[in-house]
């Protein structure tokens, strides 16, 4: 493992964080498409779709930490993380294609049992992949600033896998829709080809990290031979030790559940993002596209001031400030358009004002959650201090639960907040009434304010710094000479 004052080379940042396309892919779609597309496209009820999207968490509260745990107590030749890397790919790709491809003429509630199946298939596989090569990262280095910079690469690939993506697909949908007589965004066969282009793409990215950081397999910890137990001992470990690494940090406690939090609230307006660039701003493909193309300035945004903002004002206080902005821009021109204080949706002044915020709100998510990875991979030693153990895919696991909230708890709460507004069947802008919009544009500012005030409450009750980790390197080295 690199010392703490080791600066990592670029090769290893870029390789450790190009795999993350993959989950970006994933959580762009599950975020932004979703939800939208299962109810526009393939006709399920919004209140299923958002509950089935919500009981894949069930799963997910299940099979993250097991991983976690798993990959933390794996001895191969490849190490802990690889074996789970390699193994990923094809299920990933496989489980993403068909949750876009369901069957020809199928029953409403044999759609929502097909979204519920497919969903925690997907969740499932990229879990396999995502925790394990997450847990590289503590791994790799234990100095404060050059974490935030591994997670800075991470977020960075991540939004810049989904964000491609997202683009590709607008430039199809604008292409199909100029060629054809139907705007090809609520076109079954559009999703299909979605479906079959990420899943190439995300093989690649899990492949290329787990190649590129094949050589430093050497170098990571090894977990020691565990004494030869019955199955049912292993079980009543693996719960022991998951729930002692849980309970252990009163920092990694509140972290875990502001995240999840701070994610719901993020996901709210993801999930109802196409809605209301369909319905509520009315924008066509190609505003749409404008939208996404401008985005990619996010993530290098990000960046470059994640490290620098948390080395300037720490990472605590840099989450909570980002976090705030996110909540004011993601809200703001919903509030003023429902009190009437825009102009009409044929201005450009509307495209203009909502690329601005989007971009504006999606680098502070970034950034903000840089921030809060890094806090997290910081607990792992204060863990290992208590419990002598080094089990970053445990921490990691609770805290990709609760990134998977965003997609969850999310598009939960959007399929409520549209069929509390009594959202028509087969939908089509410029024909839904100024009331319904406004309902959904009330209840979603609600909802979105209410969650992001309660994260940002949480954030500030940790009692975390540079010196404090600082100090617990020092206490571990010491305890380490001393054996």
């Amino acid at each position: 493992m690199k010392s703490s004052g080791s600066a990592l080379p670029f090769s290893t940042k870029f390789l450790y964080g190009f795999g993350s396309i993959a989950y970006g892919i994933k959580d762009n779609a599950f975020a932004y498409f979703l939800l939208f597309v299962y109810v526009q496209v393939f006709g399920l009820a919004p209140d299923l779709a958002g509950l089935a999207i919500l009981i894949m968490l069930i799963f997910d509260a299940i099979s993250d930490p097991l991983i976690g745990y798993l990959s933390d107590n794996t001895r191969s030749r490849w190490g802990r993380r690889h074996p789970f890397i390699y193994g990923s790919a094809i299920p990933v790709a496989l489980t993403f294609f068909l949750i876009w491809d369901p069957p020809a003429g199928i029953s409403n509630q044999g759609l929502f049992w097909y979204l519920l199946l497919m969903g925690i298939g997907i969740r499932t596989t990229i879990t396999l992949y995502e925790i394990p090569s997450t847990a590289l990262g503590p791994e790799l280095t234990q100095d404060y600033v050059e974490r935030s910079s591994l997670i800075a690469f991470r977020m960075w690939f991540g939004w810049w896998g989904g964000l491609v993506m997202w683009n590709l697909l607008w430039l199809f949908v604008v292409y199909s829709s100029y060629k054809g007589t139907e705007d090809a965004r609520y076109n079954p066969d559009t999703w299909v080809v979605y479906g079959i282009a990420c899943g190439i793409v995300m093989v690649i990215a899990i492949l290329v990290t787990g190649i590129g950081t094949h050589r430093h397999v050497p170098d990571l910890h090894i977990p020691k031979q565990a004494e030869k137990t019955t199955q049912q001992s292993v079980v009543l470990d693996i719960l022991k030790d998951i729930w002692m690494t849980l309970n252990v940090s009163r920092n990694y406690r509140i972290l875990f559940v502001a995240y999840i939090v701070c994610k719901a609230a993020s996901g709210l307006f993801t999930n109802l993002t196409l809605f209301y660039y369909s319905y509520f701003w009315e924008f066509e493909p190609i505003d749409i596209l404008t939208i996404g193309m401008t985005l990619f300035i996010a993530p290098i945004l990000g960046l470059k001031l994640a490290p620098m903002c948390t080395r300037l004002f720490g990472k605590r206080n840099t989450a909570i400030g980002f976090f705030a902005g996110a909540m004011v821009l993601e809200n703001a021109l919903i509030s003023l358009r429902i009190f009437d204080l825009l102009p009409s949706n044929e201005s450009k002044v509307i495209l203009g004002s909502v690329l601005f915020c989007h971009l504006a709100a999606i680098c502070s998510i970034i950034v903000a959650s840089t921030a809060i990875g890094s806090m997290v991979f910081d607990t792992v030693e204060e863990v290992e201090a208590v419990t002598k153990k080094r089990m970053e895919g445990t921490l990691l696991a609770a805290r990709s639960f609760a990134e998977k909230c965003m997609a969850g708890v999310g598009a939960f709460s959007a399929g409520l907040i549209l069929s509390f507004a009594a959202w028509p069947e087969d939908a089509k802008p410029g024909l839904v009434s100024q009331a319904t919009l406004d309902t959904v544009g009330t209840y979603t500012v609600l909802a979105s304010a209410s969650l992001w005030l309660l994260g940002l409450v949480l954030i500030a009750r940790v009692r975390e710094d540079r010196q404090a980790h600082a100090d617990r390197l020092a206490g571990l080295a010491g305890n380490a000479q001393e054996a």
